[in-house]
């Protein structure tokens, strides 16, 4: 009989080596299953298929939640930094005396194509052989291409010529500038005369010139106006960026001279002109006005002798001279019809205007006439006749005016002449009302020589 150890010690390897198999596998399943051993060491009641599914399912987010934290963590998942744009550039050039566009853009680096272009696209609007100085050019650069995107000119504080380039064509526009609407209020002391005195004040100078209108029909403003007369104003701005660049209306004024207090003021009625009038309801328009031209100063009075400046001999001096700049505006001073136009002796050029119940006005030494002015025209007062010149026996620009009555040179500031209608009466509650609050802004101020306010 073959004894059996030999076989048994050959199958021990084999027995060694599914005992560590063995013994791996089930140390495998401990450390992958931790719950169920210590629940199954601490004797827990083993757990039915539907609890364990339901145990399954409750962790199941946290897995999900620490995947989306880390896809959050993720160096893709943060934002990218945004491009860089490259800004247009825009150049600014102020014009000076003897500037020229060509000139200008080249400078700034506009191509003479594109030169070319926007002169011929400016036509339409505005001609940039006019351009002035103290005007701004301003062009905008395309940064990306180097090329002009706009061009902009200021014609004047109001407006200006804005020329775009759309699909490589260049558009021009003119554009208007939006405008504030202000009220100020100005008053003070006369030291010399109300042109100086008030500009010093901060009246603007077309301001001056409307209430020399304003008054024109009861002041002599070249010979009544005394020192410490007073003046003061309620008046109408435009402003753009804080700065005025036009004057608007005179709503309210007055003026004391030599102890005399004189009012005005504007009032226009539904349907009708305005005009000014005093608190009474009196229109200040007479039939005649004392200067046909803006106030600036009067250089010679009526008088019934005078040395003629030319002749050099002793000849009445029929009227009033009113110094001006040549070509300065000349309007008619009263309604009427114009019964000479021409050449006139010794007055040049000159217009005679016959109004009615005798009285007729002569304008010498004009240097033209206004378009269609002719004998026969009838005019209306204030219109624009003429302009302001030296012909004839004249020494320097200057106007002559003459007023006559029934062929008689009489002194236009002492002439009888009627006031303007009065204001009718249905309109006088309402008028009484803007009376009290123009009296209100004219009120006198504590220190008259600072009253420099807007209100």
């Amino acid at each position: 009989m073959i004894s059996d150890r030999p076989r048994f010690w050959k199958s021990l390897p084999f027995l060694v080596s599914t005992g560590l198999i063995l013994i791996s596998y089930v140390g495998f399943w401990l450390l992958s299953e931790p719950e169920s051993i210590s629940e199954s060491t601490l004797g827990a009641e083993p757990q039915t298929q539907e609890e364990q599914r339901a145990q399954k399912e409750s962790k199941t987010p946290n897995k999900i939640q620490r995947s989306e934290t880390e896809q959050d963590l993720e160096p893709a998942s943060l934002p990218l930094p945004e491009a860089i744009v490259p800004e247009a550039i825009v150049k600014e050039h102020q014009l000076k005396k003897g500037d020229t566009l060509s000139r200008v853009l080249s400078g700034l680096g506009v191509s003479d194509r594109e030169i070319y272009d926007i002169t011929i696209a400016s036509k339409a609007i505005y001609n940039l052989k006019k351009i002035h100085p103290g005007q701004t050019i301003a062009v905008t650069f395309d940064a990306g291409e180097q090329q002009v995107a706009h061009f902009s000119y200021e014609i004047d504080p109001l407006n200006s010529l804005e020329i775009a380039q759309n699909k490589g064509q260049f558009v021009a526009e003119k554009k208007t500038a939006q405008l504030e609407k202000s009220i100020e209020r100005r008053s003070g002391v006369i030291i010399d005369t109300l042109y100086d005195s008030a500009k010093r004040f901060g009246v603007p100078s077309e301001i001056i010139l409307d209430l020399s209108d304003i008054f024109a029909w009861d002041i002599d403003f070249g010979n009544e106006i005394r020192v410490n007369d007073q003046f003061k104003l309620v008046y109408e701005v435009l402003k753009k960026d804080g700065k005025i660049v036009k004057t608007g209306r005179v709503l309210a004024a007055a003026m004391t001279s030599r102890n005399k207090v004189y009012q005005a003021y504007y009032f226009e009625a539904k349907g009708t002109r305005g005009d000014y009038y005093n608190a009474e309801g009196r229109s200040l328009r007479k039939a005649f006005m004392k200067s046909p031209l803006r106030y600036r100063y009067i250089s010679s009075g009526y008088a019934t002798r005078r040395l003629h400046p030319v002749l050099k001999v002793n000849r009445p001096h029929l009227g009033i001279d009113f110094a001006a700049k040549r070509g300065t505006p000349v309007r008619a001073a009263g309604d009427g019809v114009i019964s000479f136009v021409g050449n006139n002796g010794g007055y040049g050029k000159s217009i005679i205007i016959k109004h009615k119940n005798g009285y007729k006005t002569l304008y010498g030494h004009l240097s033209a006439f206004a378009r269609g002015i002719k004998k026969g025209k009838r005019v209306k007062q204030e219109d624009f006749i003429g302009r302001v010149g030296s012909t004839g026996l004249s020494t320097g620009p200057h106007l002559h005016y003459t007023l006559y009555k029934n062929g008689k040179a009489i002194n236009p500031r002492k002439a009888d002449v009627l006031r303007g209608e009065a204001l009718p009466k249905k309109w006088w509650p309402v008028f009484s009302d803007l009376v009290k609050l123009m009296n209100q802004s004219l009120s006198p101020a504590p220190d008259l020589l600072a009253t420099t306010d807007s209100l």
